[in-house]
């Protein structure tokens, strides 16, 4: 093991021995950070509290999820409960760790929102943005250089996004409704190739002894591999869930856009019937 994945092992193991309370809350804030809980955001926001801001989040959460699995196949670096038995494991992770898809998406999706608000919610941002990060060195799936890329990667992407989504929406607002479509189609193509281009970045085979030791941190089922981190389907979900949602988004706007407003009695009841259908 290199010098640097050594130390975070260690950190990491002294983390979990010298302060075993940590689990529980760790648990709670990496679930901020998952696709299950942006699935529930994402509509609130769009349905209940502001349709734009909903938009951005959905566009830079899609945009970040395939820059996050091609740098993962890029870098291609063990999870730490896979190199060493020292560290504890509590939530499972079949894909390779750099950089922290959770860090990465908390300081774009997060960080979107900071923009949006004032004040003091901000700062309760920017705490829930590390908190987010740290929990996922806490349950032993990512050493501490993989959150910190996590949270340098997605704060290019947030800068870049906050930079240009002005020009960027001049720009496409100059096309008909079908070129539109073709264009949101061609975006999630351009996501789709990236993420399959770091495929060309693998070497022909991981490591024996990293299944092998995932295998003993984990309950198996018999066959069942406990690691996973050449798969391609997220890859094809997440470039459709960018079409659909942009292409969506054209449509709406076309007939004269939606409204979030509204009382909140309303806007629950709203969200309710959304999460129906969603499920």
């Amino acid at each position: 093991m290199n010098p640097i994945l050594d130390w975070g092992i260690h950190f990491i193991a002294g983390l979990q021995t010298s302060a075993p309370w940590l689990a529980a809350p760790a648990r709670f804030f990496s679930f901020l950070g998952t696709e299950e809980f942006y699935l529930f955001l994402l509509p609130f926001l769009y349905w209940c509290v502001n349709v734009p801001l909903g938009l951005r989040v959905g566009v830079i959460l899609t945009v970040s999820d395939s820059l996050n699995i091609f740098f993962k196949l890029v870098f291609h670096q063990p999870r730490p409960y896979w190199v060493s038995d020292k560290v504890r494991v509590i939530h499972a992770e079949t894909s390779y760790g750099l950089p922290s898809g959770h860090a990465q998406h908390a300081m774009g999706v997060w960080g979107t929102m900071a923009a949006w608000v004032k004040g003091w919610l901000r700062w309760l941002i920017a705490a829930l943005i590390f908190l987010v990060g740290y929990s996922r060195i806490v349950l032993a799936v990512h050493f501490p250089t993989d959150v910190l890329a996590g949270w340098l990667i997605g704060g290019v992407i947030l800068w870049s996004f906050l930079k240009w989504e002005t020009a960027v929406m001049a720009w496409f607002n100059r096309f008909t409704l079908a070129q539109k479509i073709g264009l949101a189609f061609a975006a999630s193509m351009l996501l789709l190739i990236i993420s399959l281009a770091g495929l060309a970045f693998l070497p022909p085979a991981d490591p024996l002894q990293w299944e092998i030791t995932a295998g003993r941190a984990i309950s198996l089922a018999p066959g069942q591999s406990a690691i996973h981190p050449r798969g391609t389907t997220g890859m094809i979900g997440v470039a459709g869930t960018f079409f659909g949602l942009v292409a969506g988004a054209i449509l709406i706007f076309q007939r004269g856009g939606f409204d979030a407003a509204g009382k909140w009695l309303k806007r629950a009841l709203r969200f309710g019937v959304g999460i129906i259908g969603l499920a």
